[in-house]
């Protein structure tokens, strides 16, 4: 959640990086920076990036998970052995039957 003290102005965002960095890295929270009031763009720490990519991450997969589960309910899914075959041929491998 981004709150009004976390909202920069890019000027004295300029001026004093280091400080800015050095509490992003603490708190973990996001600064939006602004020019004339109008937001300009976000700063965080790696740390809170690489979370924050993880989770979106796993919303991901879980969204497309769900979405399978929703073709195969609607009978829309592929047999297992059909699909093992499927994904045999794409890549050229030999299957014993």
């Amino acid at each position: 959640m981004i709150r009004t003290e976390d909202i920069r102005k890019l000027s004295d965002f300029r001026q004093n990086a280091t400080s800015h960095l050095d509490r992003l890295a603490e708190s973990g929270s996001v600064e939006v920076l602004t020019v004339n009031g109008e937001a300009k763009g976000v700063v965080m720490s790696p740390k809170t990036f690489d979370d924050l990519a993880e989770k979106a991450f796993q919303v991901e997969v879980a969204v497309k998970i769900k979405r399978g589960m929703k073709e195969i309910k609607a009978g829309q899914g592929l047999d297992s052995r059909q699909a093992v075959r499927e994904i045999a041929d794409e890549f050229g491998i030999s299957l014993r039957e």
